[in-house]
């Protein structure tokens, strides 16, 4: 016994009912409910279609389909966190490291000699750093915003996010507002500094445009489904 598409779009809105969000997740777990349900159908053609469905479901424990979304989105943060990790240590490595001394002098020279008007206008300062990155956020997710919702489009969402939260968390070393400094709070601020910079750089000219061309291969691969 084979399914129908009635069965099958019923599988599809079972899996929405369960708060799987994510099209491509949605389109692997129908493919597993759908081959376990056929092969309980082999073994005793009576079983209702809603029975099987929902022995199959009990398979995935308390949490149901949770724990699976969980484990997908943990496993490609995972992956691109690897990716940003590994693209920060090369520029540690000759040449790149002559970039990663220039921030670092940078910042250090300004932190060192900080002029009054910086240190009274810190916060509006900090105030426009976050204004150009959410400006810079809310244009990516307007130029990656797709008819479904994939997996990795959330994942890019959080890493696109990340900027933001780092300096309204952290605020990442960017206050300069102690006057006379000790050279210990000098070298923490431009080394924050110059490691934020760094992952901007990663983030946006590497981590952005492979997750650009993965969601446009994730499409692609979805796209007659």
């Amino acid at each position: 016994m084979k399914l129908t598409t009635e069965q099958i779009d019923q599988l599809f809105t079972f899996t929405k009912k369960h708060f799987v969000e994510h099209y491509d997740v949605q389109v692997e777990l129908v493919d597993h409910l759908a081959n376990a349900i056929e092969d309980q159908w082999k073994k005793n053609p009576n079983i209702l279609f809603e029975d099987a469905l929902q022995t199959e479901f009990k398979k995935f424990g308390v949490f149901g389909f949770a724990g699976l979304v969980e484990q997908k989105q943990a496993a490609l943060l995972k992956h691109y966190w690897q990716l940003i990790k590994n693209e920060l240590i090369n520029y540690f490595s000759i040449p790149k490291v002559i970039l990663t001394v220039a921030l670092f002098y940078m910042f250090f020279q300004l932190f060192s000699r900080s002029s009054q008007w910086l240190i009274a206008n810190d916060d509006i300062l900090l105030i426009g750093i976050i204004l150009i990155t959410l400006a810079v956020f809310i244009y990516q997710n307007i130029k990656l915003k797709t008819y479904k919702k994939w997996l990795i489009h959330s994942t890019a969402m959080y890493l696109y996010s990340l900027p933001i939260m780092l300096q309204v968390y952290f605020r990442f070393g960017f206050t300069i507002s102690i006057q006379n400094p000790s050279f210990l709070q000098i070298v923490f601020k431009a080394t924050s500094c110059t490691l934020y910079v760094l992952f901007l750089i990663i983030l946006y000219f590497k981590i952005i445009p492979l997750l650009k061309k993965e969601i446009i291969q994730t499409e692609k691969k979805y796209q007659s489904i």
